[in-house]
């Protein structure tokens, strides 16, 4: 709190020294705020233009007609104070060069101001509005500003009072060049009064100003006005005006508003001021620094009655952004439900209607996945932004359009290549199971463990002897052990120098017995298929380049382990060549086969996650592993090593005890720090008795007490505690991935989004052709046609329609009134006179029932 009050006086102090806040200050006061409330009072204005006259002037250039200065100049100013709020660690220069300043052989006090500001704007080549303009006018002196970078005009503008605004109005007359002058700071870069006006919500000040010259493109670059994960990486160059900003973005912030006065007015919803700002020739397409135009704006803030208003006043639906989105495919990956259906509504095109039955035809450009001119793979089209999000609101946005998109994909391509896929692999799995159960499992064992261990799992203690003790020993139990399990001795079996060795024995194909030959046949039809699709698998990272292929394969962690299994695979290959050499090669190559095999099982997740009722648990099963339970082992393997090399002392003073006393009545079954940790692991799993009976029988009386406290610490702190937390983790996983119903569409829609990269461009076109159609006469661009009745229109389309059905019955209503009202004034004419009682009594009923009743009028009217 002290260091916070020290910082607000440092604050005050600071501007107290600014001389602007003598006139104007951010508290409503200063001379002109007094001067300003006596001339609202009295009526007399002469103090305050007498006040502007002698003392405003003195803090601007050329008396108030401005100075052009070098772009690269300012662009310095806002860097220096950039680095300076960013420290010394985080400093960053400035890039490109800023060339000769030619303004410096010039004398801009003089009365060729106008000549000079000509010449400037010739060699800019009319680029104003783009920031690449080399020289902008300055009015405000740059060393009389305030701590924002304003000049007098911006500080009443923040204000906002009438009281300021009078004063504004003052300053633009006297000095009519201020209404262009900006901020210069490295937060409010390029805010302008227009700027200010509209984000004050003031249509009166946005129209003086624009009455008085406001330019209508000018934009602002201050960080303030940025994206929340852009502003640490905001870098300049001397060559434009323009901030440098990092492309991948999700536009966070509510103060990114589009740098334009246009999107200021869209983003806060100001119908007013942006029809003042359009009637000024202010263009809706125009980029901000993000490629963004109005259009994303209001995509991005969700204003959906602006989306309307800008559309309907020229703004473009087709323009990308630097991350090639258009506001269409902006909303997919924003997860903009609202704004997504307004935005496929507006690009539709009605076919045919008949009754309660529209036919609509929906432009696949930006839709599909499939370019329509190439066939390639498209990244950035709503459809893959969708299925590939990860947010709630996506899955929202498979509902309806997209939905019904990937049924006509799964029909056209998709059904049939995942049966294609899935029988596929089920050859390929098969001979990978025979050539693995076919292995000589037993002999393995028997040269791993130097014979040591028979096939059934007993040990062989005689063998055991022989074989570690005599190498011709070792040929003589070979051949013995054999001739025993495969019918034939080592010595037949090896026939080579190279290959005499026990262990390369995976080489020879006639044992164990027939089976061996199976393994002959499996064994290269695994290795062909292997290299047969890691050359499709290349063939598809070069089409679809490095960034689609991982995001395809992240999405699914089963596809990812079986594409590992081929490179184990093939590392069995040099493994096995290399067996002579020593017994460790075997051990590799076994381990090797195990992690394959389990790698290619897991692969039938990926089929399982197109199936209804199976697919919502697989994705379980992957979100529990890579969030819950790496969180929890992060937290658990703390307290496992802590706690084990405890146990480990305890356990190691209680035996060293138990050799004093030559007891020998203690086992120490935590014979070093590795087996500590194992012990301890079992014990969490519930298997803790003969940890504690062992603890119990330490002869040490301290060690016990203390082995006893850990362990109780341990049982409720570990066992039970952080074990029913992971339950809670999980279950809590479970919940919210079962309550998710829509969880399904999106494994369905991803299967088939990767099952459709398998297909080549010429398949991918063709497939297209099934569920589209050509759009006019160019049969390359295609829709996609879709049939609605009304009901299942959404609230707001229903919404409309019915307004609009009861203002057209008002319509009629007025219509009827006006006709009866004319057929009873002419039969009063007709008569001369005021009709019989009887009559009387008949025409106000007559005109009551037409007026409830409306079509019965029409009947009456008609005859």
């Amino acid at each position: 709190m002290a260091d916070n009050t020290d910082e607000e006086k440092n604050q005050q102090s600071g501007a107290k020294d600014i001389k602007i806040y003598a006139l104007v200050d951010m508290y409503g006061k200063g001379e002109l705020i007094t001067w300003m409330k006596y001339a609202a009072n009295t009526g007399d204005h002469s103090f305050i233009n007498e006040c502007i006259e002698s003392k405003v002037i003195k803090f601007m250039y050329n008396s108030g007609k401005g100075k052009v200065m070098a772009i690269s100049e300012l662009v310095k100013i806002r860097n220096q104070e950039r680095n300076a709020m960013l420290g010394a660690f985080r400093k960053k220069k400035n890039k490109g060069k800023s060339g000769p300043n030619i303004l410096n052989d010039f004398n801009q006090e003089g009365q060729n101001q106008g000549d000079l500001k000509k010449a400037l704007k010739l060699l800019d080549g009319g680029k104003g509005g783009k920031g690449d303009h080399k020289y902008r006018e300055i009015i405000w002196k740059l060393d009389e500003r305030g701590t924002m970078g304003e000049n007098l005009l911006g500080t009443c503008l923040m204000q906002g009072s009438p009281i300021h605004m009078n004063i504004v109005i003052k300053l633009i007359k006297q000095y009519p060049a201020l209404v262009n002058d900006i901020f210069i700071s490295e937060d409010y870069y390029g805010l302008s009064p227009l700027h200010l006006a509209i984000v004050n919500e003031d249509p009166y000040m946005t129209g003086f100003l624009l009455q008085n010259g406001a330019d209508v493109n000018s934009r602002c670059y201050g960080a303030f006005f940025c994206a929340d994960d852009q502003k640490s990486g905001r870098t300049d160059s001397l060559e434009h005006e323009y901030v440098d900003l990092p492309t991948r973005t999700n536009y966070s912030g509510r103060m990114y508003l589009g740098e334009y006065p246009l999107s200021f007015a869209a983003c806060t919803g100001q119908k007013d001021c942006y029809r003042l700002l359009r009637a000024k020739k202010a263009d809706p397409n125009l980029k901000d620094t993000n490629g963004n135009t109005v259009l994303h704006m209001t995509v991005i803030h969700e204003k959906l009655e602006m989306l309307k208003l800008v559309y309907e006043t020229g703004a473009k639906l087709q323009i990308t952004n630097n991350q090639n989105l258009t506001p269409l495919t902006l909303a997919a990956k924003l997860g903009k439900k609202t704004m997504f259906e307004e935005l496929l509504k507006l690009e539709s095109q009605m076919v045919w209607s008949y009754g309660d039955a529209n036919c609509y035809a929906y432009p696949l450009a930006k839709i599909d996945t499939i370019d329509q001119e190439t066939g390639n793979v498209n990244d950035d089209c709503a459809l893959s932004l969708v299925v590939y999000g990860d947010s709630p609101e996506h899955l929202d946005l498979i509902d309806g359009l997209l939905d019904e998109l990937l049924e006509a994909k799964y029909r056209a391509f998709g059904k049939r290549q995942l049966l294609r896929s899935f029988f596929a692999f089920l050859f390929y799995y098969i001979f990978f199971f025979m050539a693995f159960m076919n292995r000589p499992f037993s002999f393995t064992t028997s040269v791993i463990t130097g014979g040591s261990i028979l096939p059934d799992g007993t040990l062989n203690e005689n063998y055991t002897e022989l074989f570690r003790s005599n190498k011709s020993d070792w040929r003589t139990e070979m051949n013995m052990y054999s001739q025993y399990h495969f019918g034939t001795d080592s010595d037949n079996i090896f026939q080579t120098s190279y290959f005499s060795t026990g262990q390369c024995h995976l080489w020879q194909y006639n044992m164990p017995k027939g089976f061996g030959y199976l393994r002959l046949i499996s064994e290269p039809i695994v290795l062909i298929c292997v290299l047969v699709q890691i050359g499709l698998e290349i063939k598809d990272f070069r089409h679809m380049g490095k960034r689609r292929w991982w995001q395809i394969i992240k999405a699914f962690p089963a596809k990812l382990a079986y594409k590992c299994s081929w490179i184990l695979i093939l590392l069995m290959v040099p493994f096995r060549c290399l067996c002579g050499l020593h017994v460790s090669m075997l051990v590799v190559d076994n381990v090797l086969a195990v992690i394959s095999i389990l790698f290619t099982t897991i692969h039938f997740l990926f089929y399982c996650r197109s199936v209804k009722f199976i697919g919502p648990f697989v994705l379980m099963i992957y979100t529990i592993i890579a969030q819950d339970m790496v969180r929890f082992v992060a937290i658990y393997a703390i307290f496992l090593m802590g706690f084990s090399q405890a146990f480990y002392l305890i356990f190691l003073s209680c035996e060293r005890d138990d050799n004093m006393n030559s007891a020998n009545a203690f086992n120490n079954i935590v014979a070093d720090p590795f087996e500590s940790l194992q012990r301890l692991f079992i014990m969490t799993v519930g298997e803790f008795m003969l940890f504690y009976s062992t603890l119990n029988s330490c002869p040490n009386k301290t060690m016990n007490v203390v082995g006893k406290v850990l362990f109780l610490i341990y049982e409720l702190g570990i066992s039970l505690t952080q074990f029913n937390l992971l339950i809670a983790m999980l279950t809590r996983t479970y919940e919210s991935i079962a309550n998710t119903h829509k969880e399904y569409k999106r494994q369905w829609a991803q299967v088939i989004l990767a099952l459709e990269t398998s297909l080549s461009p010429k398949e991918r076109l063709l497939a297209m052709l099934k569920y589209s159609r050509p759009i006019g006469t160019d049969k390359k661009k295609r829709a996609f046609v879709v049939i609605r009745k009304n009901n299942l229109l959404n609230e707001e389309i229903r919404a409309e329609k019915e307004s609009k059905a009861e203002s057209l019955a008002e319509e009629r209503r007025i219509i009827l009134r006006k006709r009866l009202k004319e057929a009873s004034a002419a039969f009063m004419k007709k008569y001369d006179s005021r009709p019989v009682t009887s009559v009387g009594n008949e025409i106000p009923e007559f005109v009551d029932n037409n007026i409830e009743h409306p079509n019965s009028v029409n009947l009456h009217v008609g005859n």
